[in-house]
């Protein structure tokens, strides 16, 4: 399983390559960063857990948009690095080489005999089951496509970089700056150290000079501009982690700026109070299944958040565990629901829910039951069970002091999106326990029979109605408000439940920020 081998042309002939890492194992952040044209990932298994299907569900995913797959791995072992290669990835990147019989190790493992030594089976999944070419085609195509990157990165490998230069089946080179400087006993001063700069200047021109493609850190336009002009033609924009961490601390540091003010939540337990208060609350929406990201969000200050459980897949041990990741990290986490039913919101609340935002919702009698399935009685009919994930596994408290605490603390949304909730509105706000209710544009068009003409006067009239009756209820109404420019208009309109956009809208805006301006670049100094 081979992807573009125009990737590896492009190393020989040293022209530009937009290169990624990968550091979450849902293949999804993979499949965004090689959509929006970064031509070469890398799953970063040095410094982040990947099972072998995670490696093999990620390389799928790139290889469907037509863009090259690596690995980096955290050691030199031969049969590690053939294994890896079975699983279809298209190279890999080795940290520390620091010996030529350490380079030659690596190209042994990657490459089949003659050229190396590693273990011959035309069946695997990286020769694509054995089908398609016969035993003697897939060898030398393997050989002459599979791709080998290493990294320099210590005092040792700096000392013997001409030797390792010399080895022949390396296609490129990075230096580690972060290790580097550390082998020379100053660790972070990659940046400032005139000593660090000097050798890596040195071993960036040397290893051009021998002709061979190099890596560089291109997180910025100005960094990426830096990189062409030195000579480094593959340009490395950094990691699905980095970018999705700078756009949720962007969008939540702008939308702070737009309110004049930091979040007053502190932590999950005060989000219904939040919504009762009518105070305003950023509740971003979380599409892809990852717990690593979830505390990502939570770490860059995202205080809430909706799991859209509706439109994208979450299995249950996922939510457990996303749902954990958020609150060690203090920040609420909602599940907008794709199944209404009583037995169905039950569950996901004993997940560990702090709510559930129920979309579609018809009419009274339906908003009524959603309600009552998230709650005990007196409040409602939801199912018992003092000892779920959801309770805490029954840890500090007696059973009915949860059940009176899950009822104060449980937030229930619901999304009003078709003619016979409009109809039945009045009678949905006047329901105790109902703490906000999200109006959907696209749905209501539809149901009033004008899809997406949301200018229509119908629609607009309808959507307006609706709000009003919202802001002069006892319910929180919610806005979407994707730009930071639209939260202070949505607020003075009396929307205090703020939608923010979603971890998939960060990661495709930044990427695809990040990669036109590299483009620019690329035009002006690059070697395309």
């Amino acid at each position: 399983m081979i992807g573009n081998n125009s990737v590896k042309q492009k190393l020989k002939e040293r022209k530009t390559i937009v290169s990624g890492m990968v550091r979450f194992q849902n293949p999804v952040f993979a499949s965004i960063l090689a959509k929006a044209g970064t031509e070469s990932i890398t799953i970063d298994n040095e410094h982040y857990p990947f099972t072998e299907d995670d490696i093999k569900n990620i390389c799928r995913a790139v290889h469907a948009e037509n863009s090259v797959c690596l690995v980096r791995l955290g050691t030199k072992s031969l049969d590690a690095i053939y294994r890896v290669m079975d699983m279809g990835v298209d190279g890999v990147i080795i940290p520390n080489v620091e010996t030529a019989e350490e380079a030659r190790m690596v190209v042994d493992a990657v490459k089949y005999p003659p050229v190396g030594r590693r273990g011959c089976c035309p069946i695997t999944l990286g020769a694509d089951y054995g089908i398609g070419k016969s035993v003697l085609e897939y060898y030398p195509y393997a050989n002459d496509n599979t791709i080998v990157g290493l990294m320099i990165e210590s005092k040792k490998g700096y000392a013997n970089l001409d030797e390792i230069l010399g080895v022949s089946g390396i296609d490129f080179f990075a230096i580690g700056p972060s290790d580097f400087s550390g082998s020379f006993g100053k660790p972070g001063q990659a940046a400032t150290d005139p000593e660090i700069k000097a050798a890596m200047a040195d071993a960036y021109r040397r290893i051009i000079n021998a002709g061979y493609s190099v890596s560089g850190l291109s997180y910025t336009p100005q960094q990426a501009e830096d990189n062409l002009k030195f000579g480094k033609n593959i340009l490395n924009i950094g990691s699905d982690l980095q970018i999705l961490c700078r756009e949720f601390q962007s969008h939540v540091k702008g939308a702070e700026a737009a309110l004049g003010k930091p979040q007053d939540m502190c932590n999950y337990h005060d989000l219904r109070e939040m919504l009762v208060q009518k105070k305003p609350v950023l509740l971003p929406y979380i599409r892809i299944a990852d717990p690593s990201s979830v505390e990502l969000a939570a770490l860059c200050g995202v205080k809430a958040m909706v799991l859209d459980d509706e439109h994208f897949t979450f299995d249950d041990c996922q939510l457990v565990s996303i749902i954990k990741a958020a609150h060690c990290r203090g920040a609420a986490c909602l599940v907008r629901v794709h199944d209404k039913s009583k037995p169905a919101i039950g569950r996901i609340l004993d997940m560990g829910a702090d709510g559930i935002v129920a979309p579609q919702v018809e009419n009274y009698e339906e908003a009524l039951e959603i309600v009552r399935a998230a709650k005990y009685s007196p409040m409602g009919n939801r199912g018992f069970c003092p000892i779920a994930p959801g309770a805490d596994f029954g840890y500090g408290h007696s059973a009915s002091e949860y059940a009176e605490e899950a009822n104060k603390r449980i937030v229930v949304g619901i999304m009003v999106e078709t003619k016979g909730a409009i109809d039945d509105l009045d009678k949905i706000l006047s329901i105790e326990g109902l703490d906000y209710v999200s109006v959907g544009p696209s749905d209501i068009s539809a149901s009033y029979g004008l899809p997406g003409q949301y200018d229509h006067p119908v629609v607009k009239k309808v959507m307006e109605e609706t709000w009003n009756k919202v802001r002069k209820s006892c319910v929180a109404l919610s806005g979407q408000c994707y730009s930071n420019d639209k939260i202070a208009p949505a607020v003075e309109a009396g929307k205090t439940v703020l939608n923010i956009g979603s971890d998939l809208q960060y990661l495709t805006w930044g990427v695809n920020g990040l990669l036109a301006a590299i483009h620019e670049k690329i035009k002006e100094y690059g070697n395309a």
